[in-house]
């Protein structure tokens, strides 16, 4: 049978069909063509989103820890952060908020989360983290944070001394490896609670000169 003849017989078959037969009839005899043809479709879309992200560039990475705050405000630190340094809508501001304890009694969920920072950091994704004095003292221990003295602009630098908290690194020397940014209005409009709110810059990160511009925005 020709093709044309095939059609106009499935037409003929189909129009003498009530609504309900001609759905059982369509399902019936062509759910593979249907499922391979969705198949395809929701193919081509996981292609197309995954060469979409592709197009966007991190420019900052911060980590927010032990704030405890469920209702955190990150407009300031992305929207208003993405305008302070003249951001495109293709250069995203990531932010995590998360809770970990580092102690005896951390649990499952916090050796996920120290896992999860540990993998960024080694792989240079991650730039700062905002967290309590435990978890500043914690990874200041194992050289995770850069000392700010050195790598802030000399200007900056003698600013925000007054603000430089000192913790000590694997070899137990203290550097300035956190900035106390209590009282400030960055902290104040996002929410940050802990009793010290601490800004460090993750040692060896690709984006300090980001990480730089960002706490210059918080000081401005």
């Amino acid at each position: 049978m020709k093709i044309k003849e095939k059609i106009n017989t499935e037409r003929e078959k189909l129009g003498s069909m009530s609504w309900k037969d001609r759905r059982w009839y369509i399902w019936e005899y062509y759910k593979f063509h249907i499922l391979g043809i969705l198949l395809a479709v929701v193919m081509l879309y996981n292609v197309g989103a995954a060469v979409y992200r592709n197009t966007f560039e991190t420019a900052l990475y911060c980590y927010y820890l032990n704030s405890h705050n469920p209702e955190m405000n990150l407009a300031p630190a992305e929207e208003g952060f993405a305008a302070y340094a003249g951001l495109n809508k293709k250069q995203m501001i990531t932010s995590e908020i998360s809770s970990a304890s580092f102690d005896n009694s951390a649990s499952e969920f916090d050796y996920a989360v120290m896992a999860k920072i540990t993998a960024l950091v080694i792989s240079q994704d991650l730039d700062v983290i905002v967290g309590d004095t435990v978890a500043t003292n914690h990874y200041a221990s194992l050289n995770g944070f850069a000392d700010l003295e050195t790598v802030l602009p000399a200007e900056l630098s003698a600013q925000l001394q007054d603000r430089f908290y000192y913790a000590k690194d694997m070899d137990g020397t203290e550097h300035a490896f956190a900035i106390n940014l209590s009282g400030t209005a960055f902290a104040e409009e996002t929410g940050l609670n802990q009793d010290m709110p601490l800004l460090g810059i993750i040692a060896g990160s690709k984006r300090q000169d980001m990480a730089t511009a960002f706490v210059r925005y918080i000081f401005q």
